[in-house]
C-alpha cells in the first residue's frame, strides 16, 4: 500500500471518526435536553405539590381559626347567658295568688327576701323604699316577705310595712316557694333581675343605697 492510499484510508478514518463523534454528540444533546425537561418537570411538579400544600396549609389553618374563633364566641356566649329567674308562687297585697312570671313588667327588676324578724332587713328597707321613689318607672321592685322564716308571720309583715309607710310592691311567701327555689339561707338576700327576667347577680347581706344603685345600673338602659 503506497502512502497515497495510507492518505485517503487515514483520512476516511478520521471522517467516520467525525461522523461518529456527531452521532454521539447529537444524542447526548437529545439525552441532555430530555433530562432537562425531566427536571424542569420535577421541578414545576415540586413547586405546584408545595403550592398545593401550602393552600391546604392555609385553608387547614383557616378553618382551625375559624373553629376557635366559634368556640370562643360560643364560650363568651355561655358566660353572658344569664340563667332564666325561678318562678314561685306568692300573695299580693290585696291577697290575691300569683307568681313571678305573671308579675314581671319586662324591665330590670330587684327581688329582696326579708322578714319583719330581721333587724338587717329593717335597717336596708328604708333605702329600696328611696330608690323605689326615684327609679320606679325603670326598675320593678319585688318585695318578699318569708312568711315563716324568723318566726315572721303575714300579719306581723303587713303590720311592719304599714308602720312603715312603705310604698313599694310587696308580696307574701306564705309557703316557702321563693325561698326554697331561690336557696334562701340568710336574710336579707337580693337578687338583680335584667330586662329579660334572667339573674345578673345576688347574694346574701344588708346593701346600702348606694350598692343597690350600682347594681341596677348594670341592668338598665342606657
Amino acid at each position: 500500500m503506497n502512502a497515497k492510499q495510507k492518505w485517503i484510508l487515514g483520512a476516511a478514518a478520521f471522517v467516520l471518526l467525525l461522523v461518529i463523534a456527531g452521532f454521539g454528540y447529537q444524542e447526548l444533546q437529545k439525552e441532555a435536553k430530555r433530562q432537562e425537561r425531566s427536571q424542569t418537570g420535577k421541578q414545576i411538579q415540586t413547586e405546584e405539590q408545595t403550592q398545593t400544600e401550602e393552600k391546604r396549609g392555609t385553608e387547614d389553618l383557616s378553618e382551625e381559626t375559624k373553629e376557635k374563633k366559634a368556640a370562643s364566641q360560643e364560650k363568651e356566649k355561655e358566660v353572658t347567658e344569664y340563667a332564666k329567674a325561678p318562678d314561685f308562687i306568692m300573695w299580693d297585697q290585696q291577697g290575691d295568688q300569683t307568681s313571678l312570671q305573671e308579675i314581671l313588667e319586662g324591665k330590670p327588676a330587684v327581688i329582696n327576701f326579708w322578714t319583719s324578724k330581721c333587724p338587717p332587713c329593717k335597717e336596708e328597707m328604708p333605702d329600696f323604699e328611696e330608690l323605689y321613689q326615684e327609679i320606679k318607672d325603670q326598675v320593678q321592685f319585688i318585695m318578699v316577705d318569708g312568711v315563716g322564716c324568723m318566726g315572721e308571720t303575714e300579719e306581723s309583715g303587713r303590720a311592719y310595712v304599714e308602720e312603715q309607710g312603705f310604698t313599694f310592691p310587696v308580696y307574701y311567701d306564705l309557703e316557702m316557694d321563693g325561698v326554697l327555689n331561690y336557696g334562701v339561707r340568710a336574710f336579707p338576700t337580693t337578687y338583680i333581675l335584667n330586662g329579660e327576667g334572667r339573674v345578673v347577680t345576688g347574694g346574701s347581706g344588708m346593701i346600702t343605697k348606694e350598692t343597690l344603685q350600682e347594681l341596677l345600673e348594670q341592668v338598665m338602659e342606657p
